[in-house]
């Protein structure tokens, strides 16, 4: 999903909350693509090692499955990447759907500092001999469990803050796929405003504005032609009673229904069904 957001409000708040929790921030897509993060740069450990290869494949296993864990529980994973760092993914929801991920990380909350910086210069041994590795390992930071877990609240409040504000959003386009959808799938059920503005979290001016765009008929005369051609198709591909089919595509009143669709199409679903005229 191609997603829409706003760079000076996101930067603005991934900069408090490494100044808040000195802990990194990183924004990805649904594909687990990094789009943004604060800092820029990685941990000057990470960024370093992960110039080899081998040692950057790892890397991306290890986000790669905290991405697919998060995706499957749909709240916050905490976990050990396979460094023995410290991250955390929080996913950011929409309509149900996840539309990205917000991820902080490369630190530690290991009690027993000089046994875990032992590890990580043997571990990194493995790729290179550098003298500034240990200089390297130095600067990465250590937080307490309470830290992590506050970071952690912290993170995932981030997530509705951003929501809220409409700070990334999917574009227009593909909201408005969505809705069509939506739609497509719920002609049977009474889909008005105020359900399309809950489900999709959109004020009205925000659908209004987004309607426009894509239906100039306005989002009404869309959804009662959509519900008539359901209607159409149904009359032509199955043995169902107009009267059932009326019900199936959302008209409750039959009368009605069969006034609207000898409007839009100009025969009646007597015609249709017997398929005296053909449809264009």
């Amino acid at each position: 999903m191609s997603l829409k957001f706003d760079t000076h409000e996101l930067a603005d708040l991934m900069k408090n909350f490494y100044t808040l929790t000195g802990i990194r921030i990183v924004l990805f897509d649904e594909n687990y693509r990094e789009i943004f993060a604060y800092p820029k740069e990685c941990s000057p450990f990470c960024l370093h090692m992960r110039q080899y290869p081998r040692f950057y494949e790892l890397c991306c296993q290890s986000d790669k499955i905290s991405f697919e864990t998060c995706k499957k529980s749909g709240v916050l994973t905490t976990y050990k990447c396979h460094a023995g760092l410290i991250e955390a993914t929080s996913p950011i929801m929409n309509n149900g759907s996840i539309i990205g991920y917000v991820m902080f990380g490369q630190v530690s909350d290991s009690k027993e500092k000089d046994d875990f910086k032992n590890s990580l210069l043997t571990l990194s041994k493995n790729y290179t001999h550098s003298n500034e590795i240990n200089e390297l390992i130095k600067k990465i930071k250590f937080k307490s469990k309470k830290q992590l877990v506050a970071a952690s609240k912290i993170l995932e409040a981030c997530t509705s803050y951003i929501l809220l504000k409409e700070i990334i959003k999917p574009s227009r386009i593909e909201l408005f796929s969505a809705i069509d959808d939506y739609i497509a799938s719920h002609l049977a059920e009474d889909i008005t405003i105020p359900s399309l503005c809950r489900k999709f979290s959109i004020s009205r001016t925000r659908l209004y504005a987004l309607c426009n765009q894509y239906i100039p008929g306005g989002i009404a005369a869309y959804i009662k032609a959509k519900r008539l051609t359901k209607a159409k198709e149904l009359l032509q591909s199955t043995d169902m009673s107009v009267a059932d089919i009326s019900l199936a595509v959302g008209f409750s009143d039959y009368n009605y229904f069969l006034k609207a669709f000898k409007e839009h199409f100009g025969v009646s679903t007597k015609i249709i069904r017997k398929k005296e005229t053909p449809f264009y």
